[in-house]
């Protein structure tokens, strides 16, 4: 569990290369990584401009049984939405949603940023509808001004 922990505050403490060595030792050492270590490493790599890895690393999460949470999309959404993928962004959007979460504040503010560059009949811009129509689980609407 130790182990665990110390890969995300690797991570918080701003170094990488070792937050992914101590990744890769967990791993060899045969433990489970947590929906937090897998965070920890996704956002790692989405830093370090390997979206792909961050995309990847998602999708293995899952199939070893771990879960993406609400920051786990997060940070994947923005990094697409910063690299100009939208049509990537709008899939894990779409996907997030379904799953029951909604865009933090800094993501819903890249997707604001990002609505008058697509087209009219952008799927981008039917989720950024959808949102604004959507109550949050704790009652309130999305808005740019308060956290998702």
């Amino acid at each position: 569990m130790e182990a665990l922990l110390m890969v995300d505050g690797c991570n918080k403490c701003g170094k990488p290369n070792l937050t992914l060595d101590l990744y890769d030792e967990l791993l060899l050492r045969g433990l489970k990584p947590t929906v937090r270590t897998y965070n920890a490493v996704i956002r790692v790599y989405c830093q370090e401009g390997l979206l792909g890895k961050g995309t990847e690393l998602l999708r293995k999460m899952e199939v070893n049984g771990c879960l993406p949470d609400s920051f786990t999309y997060n940070v994947i959404v923005r990094e697409l939405l910063k690299k100009n993928e939208p049509g990537e962004a709008e899939i894990l959007l779409e996907e997030m949603i379904n799953r029951g979460f909604m865009p933090d504040h800094a993501t819903f503010e890249n997707l604001l940023v990002r609505i008058p560059n697509v087209g009219k009949d952008s799927r981008l811009r039917t989720i950024v509808l959808k949102l604004t129509s959507v109550e949050r689980k704790d009652g309130g609407m999305p808005n740019i001004t308060s956290s998702c």
